[in-house]
């Protein structure tokens, strides 16, 4: 095959690598960015004037956790069951098996990085804060803390996307919410263990305590600035 027809055949060969090559390429990557680091803030305003209906004493979040990680593979997802991590966060307020799940979620690919904070929140407002690295591979978060005491509640906020318009994001505020992670039975802040069996599915809790005239009532926010 030689001159014109050589010369089709090569463009068209050539259109084609192209057109493959952009189905290849995540649908998080990007042109001039490929990672950022960020700082995430977690704060807490669940309070006896926020949620007045049988308020604990002592009454705190746990250190957060949380990680990185591919769009759909959420730390907390609704109608799932609770892992072995997911339950020892929520009801003891330990981060561990979870961060060794996290670290599996690495080692395959579904997560970038583990988001890790070591002091509860005990004061209202009480905040703290986090420094993390997201790449395009990567670019959602989800991170938690126990709401304690309770049977097994945690301040959630699952799969933030900090991307728009093909970029990160500069800032980006969401609600914290109550989920209940289905591990427990018991419905009171201060009930006593009750082992569910078989076990419920995560969800946004519909305890009293977090709902007022049908509408979920957040128990704090969490703001990723990129740094």
């Amino acid at each position: 095959m030689t001159g014109p027809a050589l010369e089709n055949e090569m463009r068209s060969s050539a259109l084609l690598t192209l057109s493959t090559l952009a189905l290849l390429t995540p649908s998080g990557a990007f042109a001039e960015e490929t990672a950022a680091r960020y700082q995430v803030t977690f704060e807490r305003t669940w309070s006896k004037q926020t949620h007045p209906a049988d308020f604990p004493l002592l009454a705190h979040f746990s250190p957060v956790i949380g990680l990185t990680h591919q769009p759909g593979h959420a730390l907390f997802t609704p109608g799932v069951t609770a892992s072995a991590g997911i339950e020892k966060l929520c009801e003891e307020g330990k981060h561990q098996p979870l961060d060794e799940e996290i670290r599996g979620a690495i080692a395959s690919g579904d997560a970038g990085e583990l988001i890790e904070t070591s002091d509860p929140i005990r004061e209202v407002p009480g905040r703290v804060t986090a420094e993390f690295n997201l790449d395009a591979a990567h670019p959602n978060v989800s991170v938690a803390a126990m709401i304690a005491p309770s049977p097994d509640w945690c301040a959630v906020a699952t799969d933030v996307s900090l991307v728009e318009g093909g970029t990160f994001v500069e800032r980006k505020t969401v609600d914290l919410y109550a989920w209940d992670a289905g591990t427990d039975s018991a419905t009171s802040y201060r009930a006593l263990d009750a082992d569910m069996q078989p076990r419920g599915a995560e969800m946004q809790s519909a305890a009293p305590y977090f709902v007022r005239d049908g509408r979920s009532i957040p128990v704090g926010r969490v703001t990723f600035e990129k740094r």
